[in-house]
């Protein structure tokens, strides 16, 4: 009998290999919940998800920082339009995450792939914080 897996056992065990996680990836956000974000991790247990189809506690991060970018400009959430241009890209080390939290997004339709993290990806993961222009 043939043994079947799930999608997202599938999705785990090709990114559990190094070379399919980039040494980094990044986040998008908006420089005003930089405090809170120091304090906490990236937690998006918090609050509501700011897309239709994200999902409660999962952090989405891109290879690329435009990609990234491009979650916070389109974001729905109740985020004060002044919050717009000071949208910061957040540096996150995958050496310092749980790569078993570490996903593929199902829900991604484009080429290049983003990810979703289960979980808080903690401050100390973050290398590096720059605006975007």
């Amino acid at each position: 009998m043939k043994s079947l897996i799930t999608f997202n056992e599938f999705t785990k065990s090709l990114l559990e290999s190094r070379e399919a996680v980039p040494p980094v990836l990044y986040h998008a956000t908006f420089r005003p919940l930089l405090k809170k974000i120091r304090e906490f991790g990236l937690d998006s247990s918090r609050g509501r998800p700011l897309w239709d189809d994200s999902v409660k506690g999962y952090v989405y991060l891109s290879d690329d920082k435009d990609s990234a970018a491009s979650f916070a400009e389109s974001t729905d959430a109740d985020i004060p339009d002044s919050w717009f241009d000071k949208i910061i890209v957040l540096t996150i080390d995958t050496d310092k995450i749980d790569r078993a939290r570490l996903f593929i997004d199902s829900n991604n339709q484009a080429e290049e792939p983003t990810y979703e993290y289960r979980g808080v990806i903690p401050f100390s993961a973050v290398t590096r914080v720059e605006n975007y222009d």
